[in-house]
């Protein structure tokens, strides 16, 4: 699996996948929930997969931030191009 990647790149990988995947069911809770799609209320749901306060997952939590603002800045260029 990931053949050609060194251990560090593997993981650096795996940790994006898992930020990313947090990040798009803490966006489909707020989305179904009713709650506009802000980062604030995104990440309001992140504690639903993951405990914020464990200062061990700070990076990946970073890492979540940032797959978060990804995907809202997607959403804000569908709109302004729909427009």
């Amino acid at each position: 699996m990931l053949t050609g990647m060194t251990e560090d790149q593997r993981n650096e990988f795996l940790e994006r996948i898992t930020a990313t995947t947090i990040a798009n069911q803490a966006i489909l809770k707020c989305s179904i929930s009713g709650f506009p799609l802000t980062a604030d209320n995104v990440v309001a749901f992140v504690g639903d997969f993951l405990d914020p306060e464990n200062p061990n997952l700070q990076e990946l939590i970073e890492k979540i931030g940032y797959a978060i603002d990804e995907v809202l800045d997607c959403q804000g260029q569908a709109m302004r191009l729909a427009r």
